[in-house]
């Protein structure tokens, strides 16, 4: 809210009530949600354990000093997840249903949404969120392998600014100020990517004139 009046929205950002009435269509309709939403929170909170479980997996191939990295990736891999998921479920879910409740293309058309649509909107806008603000991991594995490089980055910063305006606008459909709150973070998650895969770049380059 006070993010709002300070960049003079005024209330449109200030989420405190929506006025949505869920209807559920099917007999075995709110049973099925509830264990779809249990899945999915199960998903959130094992990610952690998940993504140690596929470390475990490659950690006998990796060196001593791969295996340090891994460990440290992991938890960034972790932070980043939950992140993305908080800022999903608070920020940009309440903002983009708030504003697609509220859209009609006639008064003679009543909105009145389905449990089951409400629900798989609000979870694809959180596990999108989390995936996206995994940006600067995707940005390490790919410098790593040498697909990508600090500077190639730095070049396509442009293009990159367009196509997150435009997955910003996509997933926020409602306005300029709107599209900004997703449009800012996915800026500086790629800020941070040339950052992570320049680090890395260093870091290898400092290990093989240890070795050699």
């Amino acid at each position: 809210c006070s993010l709002g009046e300070q960049w003079g929205q005024k209330t449109k950002w200030c989420v405190e009530d929506i006025p949505l009435q869920l209807v559920n269509l099917d007999l075995t309709g709110q049973l099925m949600q509830h264990l779809y939403v249990s899945f999915f929170g199960a998903f959130v909170v094992a990610f952690p354990y998940l993504t140690w479980e596929l470390w475990r997996f490659v950690s006998p191939a990796l060196k001593d000093r791969e295996f340090t990295e891994a460990r440290r990736l992991i938890l960034a891999v972790s932070v980043l997840f939950y992140g993305g998921c908080a800022f999903g479920y608070w920020v940009l879910s309440p903002l983009t249903i708030l504003f697609l409740s509220q859209y009609q293309v006639s008064v003679e058309v009543t909105n009145t949404i389905a449990l089951g649509s409400y629900l798989s909107s609000l979870t694809m806008m959180v596990l999108t969120a989390g995936l996206i603000f995994e940006l600067p991991v995707l940005a390490f594995f790919l410098g790593r392998v040498g697909l990508v490089t600090a500077d190639w980055l730095r070049t396509n910063r442009r293009y990159a600014l367009v196509v997150n305006m435009v997955v910003a606008a996509l997933l926020t459909p409602s306005d300029v100020g709107g599209m900004l709150i997703l449009a800012v973070p996915m800026s500086l998650l790629y800020e941070m990517s040339i950052w992570v895969v320049s680090a890395s770049a260093r870091k290898t380059i400092e290990n093989t004139n240890q070795d050699v």
